[in-house]
Parts: C-alpha cells; structure tokens; sequence
C-alpha cells in the first residue's frame, strides 16, 4: 500500500484504504451520509436489529467503486484493497495518515489518542476485507478479539470462522 496510507474513522468504523488525503475527506463524507442513514433506520424501526453485517458489505462495495480502488487478483486475506473494521465505538470523525508498516494496533492505539477515547476490557471487532478473487469483486470476513488493557497495551487475538 506504499510509504503511507489515509485512515478514516467515525461513529463505529475504522476503514483503512489506499486513498490519498482529498479521497479520505470525501470518503469521510460519504461516510456520514451513509452512517447517518443507517442511525435514522435503527431510530425509526424500533426493535429491528439491523445486520451490520449487511450494512458493512453495502459500504465496502460502494467505496471501492466510488473511489475506484484497485484491488489486487489473490487468495482469500491476502493483499486486500479495503479494509472496514467494526469496532463498536462512537468514534468522532477523523482522517490520519499512517506508516505503511502500521498494524491495527497503532491504528486502533492513534484513534483512541485522537479521540480522547478510553477502552476498559475487551474490544470485539468485526473486520471485512475486500479484495478480487476470480475477476470479481469479493468481500469477505474474519474475526478479530481485541483486547485493550489501557492506551498502551492493546494487542489482538484471530479468531478462526472454521473454528465454529
């Protein structure tokens, strides 16, 4: 993905992609709109739960086009395109460059500095990686437990779909 890359983060998403700064503040406000859209249907059809999964998978596909990100020909979890990891915080809007070497664990660590938020216990989080598999586009999941013992001690476990 090069020297740096852009991160945007708001409401509960962190998204990672190969965009520049301009494209990051526009994905920033497609974001809105779209999580906005979404805060609006959870507020107006009381006792539906909404499938994040869905909404996710929608958002992927429509950012990958929209920015015309190139995703690579690979297997499944190699080289993905984009990134969107579900992390069930109110983060506030947000868009910052990081190292191309830059693990989740800085990712999530800069977020919670930038947005003066403070995790105690477990994080859970959902990530969808997008990549091209077969000429198609394709959007798939893994599972990550995060695990935030303080600012400074955040570390993640894998958890493995073919282990349930």
């Amino acid at each position: 993905m090069g020297k740096s890359r852009f991160v945007v983060a708001f409401g509960d998403f962190i998204i990672d992609a190969p965009i520049g700064r301009r494209q990051a503040g526009a994905l920033l406000s497609l974001l809105r709109v779209l999580y906005v859209d979404y805060l609006g249907a959870y507020r107006n059809y009381r006792g539906v739960v909404l499938n994040i999964g869905r909404f996710a998978r929608r958002l992927a596909v429509r950012i990958v086009r929209e920015f015309g990100i190139e995703c690579r020909e690979g297997t499944m979890f190699r080289d993905p395109c984009l990134v969107i990891y579900d992390v069930g915080l109110d983060i506030p809007p947000m868009v910052f460059r990081v190292g191309g070497d830059a693990s989740f664990e800085d990712i999530l660590r800069e977020v919670l500095r930038r947005g003066f938020i403070d995790v105690v216990g477990d994080l859970h989080v959902e990530v969808t990686y997008v990549y091209r598999d077969g000429g198609r586009l394709r959007v798939g999941s893994d599972y990550f437990r995060v695990v935030v013992n303080g600012p400074d001690d955040i570390y993640i476990e894998y958890r493995d779909p073919d282990e349930e």
